[in-house]
């Protein structure tokens, strides 16, 4: 048997989370900017979806200290409150709104949910997942119009 396994759908299972997080975030953003005139939602979405991977990623580089799920589900509320740190301390000018924080928040659950599901094993899978989460924080930066 190769060592190389396939998914069901064709993907090396190494790459299914980071597949599952580009699949997230696009439909995401699709639904979002179908359903609302403000790209601010989907940028928000994007952004904690890629904050929260790029500190899952951590759990998936370090040595367990607790179990995959819990350590998951502490990184995921720690990245759900940085959220709301950051909407009321660093992005004031606007005020802060609790929409984009439950926005954040459901990217961030979004990432924490696919990196319970598909371990985010080896180096390949780890840089792919850190790559599309930098992606993500710039796509968010770009939707929301810093750039």
């Amino acid at each position: 048997m190769s060592p190389l396994r396939e998914d069901t759908i064709g993907l090396a299972r190494s790459q299914v989370p980071g597949a599952a997080a580009l699949l997230a975030a696009g439909i995401g953003v699709l639904f979002y900017h179908l359903g609302s005139d403000r790209l601010d939602f989907a940028a928000h979405y994007v952004a904690g979806l890629g904050g929260t991977m790029l500190l899952l990623s951590l759990v998936a580089l370090l040595p367990p200290v607790l179990p995959r799920a819990w350590s998951a589900l502490a990184v995921t509320a720690l990245s759900c409150g940085i959220g709301a740190g950051c909407e009321a301390l660093i992005f004031v000018e606007g005020g802060f709104d609790l929409v984009d924080v439950s926005n954040q928040s459901l990217g961030a659950v979004t990432a924490g949910l696919i990196f319970v599901s598909w371990p985010v094993d080896g180096a390949t899978a780890l840089a792919v997942w850190v790559l599309l989460a930098l992606a993500f924080l710039a796509g968010g930066a770009w939707l929301v119009g810093f750039w």
